[in-house]
C-alpha cells in the first residue's frame, strides 16, 4: 500500500493500523482551492476536520479593531478545524489558501463512523485539541506579561517553525512586512519595526526584498526564554 506522504506524518493517523491510510481518505471529501480562496470563514458551520494535502493554509482572525490576527500557517499533514468534530459551533476563525492547495474534509457524521473501527482516532484528535490549547494558553501568558522584544522574537519563531517560507544559503527567508509581524507579536507596527531594526543591527535578522531573512534562530530562542 503507498501512503500519501501528507497522512503519513500527520498527527491524525498516529498509532492507527495501516488499513486506516484507505480507509479514511475513502471515507472523506478531496478538495482543491486556488490561491487566495476562502476554505471556511469565521461563523461558518463547522461539520467537517481538515487535513493539508499540498500547499499552504493560513489560519487567521480579526482583533476588535479588525486589524487581522495570523493564528497559524499550515502544510501538508497539519490537521485543522478538528473543535467541529466535536461540537455543533461557528467556525472561530478563518481559513485561506495561501497557495494552490488540496485538502481532505472529514465531516462529523464519518468521523463518528471511523470510530467504531479505529477508537485510537478520537484519541488523536483529543491531543491535537490539548495541543492547541497549550499553545493558546502559553500565547496568553506571553501577551499579558513580556516585552514587545520577547513578543517580536516569539513571532518570528513561530513563523519560521510553521515552514513559512524557504530556505536560503545564509538562512530562512520569511516573506512577511512588518504590519504582519505586528498582528502576530500584538504590538503596534511602529513597535515591532523598531524591534526588527535592533534584531537586524545585532545580525539576527536582515532585510531583503519581499520580507526578512532569518540568519541566527538560536538568537530569537534565547530572547524568547531569557537566555
Amino acid at each position: 500500500m503507498v501512503v500519501d506522504e501528507a497522512l503519513a506524518k500527520s498527527p491524525l493517523f498516529i498509532d492507527l493500523p495501516p488499513e486506516a491510510y484507505e480507509v479514511i481518505p475513502q471515507a472523506s471529501t478531496r478538495w482543491s482551492y486556488r490561491k487566495g480562496q476562502k476554505i471556511f470563514q469565521k461563523g461558518d458551520r463547522g461539520d467537517a476536520l481538515y487535513i493539508v494535502l499540498k500547499g499552504e493554509v493560513r489560519i487567521f482572525r480579526e482583533s476588535m479593531e479588525g486589524r487581522p490576527m495570523i493564528l497559524a500557517f499550515l502544510h501538508p499533514g497539519d490537521v485543522f478545524g478538528e473543535m467541529s468534530l466535536v461540537e455543533d459551533r461557528p467556525r472561530s476563525a478563518t481559513a485561506v489558501a495561501e497557495t494552490e492547495t488540496e485538502v481532505l474534509a472529514l465531516f462529523r457524521d464519518r468521523y463518528l463512523n471511523l470510530l467504531k473501527r479505529f477508537p485510537r482516532l478520537g484519541h488523536n484528535i483529543a491531543r491535537i485539541i490539548a495541543a492547541r490549547l497549550r499553545e493558546v494558553n502559553d500565547e496568553l501568558l506571553l501577551f499579558a506579561f513580556e516585552e514587545a522584544r520577547v513578543k517580536v522574537a516569539f513571532a518570528l519563531l513561530k513563523l519560521y517553525r510553521q515552514r513559512r517560507g524557504k530556505p536560503r544559503e545564509k538562512g530562512w527567508f520569511i516573506p512577511v512586512v512588518h504590519q504582519e509581524i505586528a498582528n502576530l507579536a500584538g504590538t503596534s507596527r511602529e513597535t515591532a519595526t523598531r524591534v526588527v531594526h535592533e534584531l537586524r543591527d545585532q545580525g539576527v535578522l536582515e532585510n531583503v526584498p519581499g520580507g526578512l531573512l532569518l540568519k541566527d534562530p538560536e538568537a530569537l530562542e534565547k530572547i524568547l526564554y531569557g537566555l
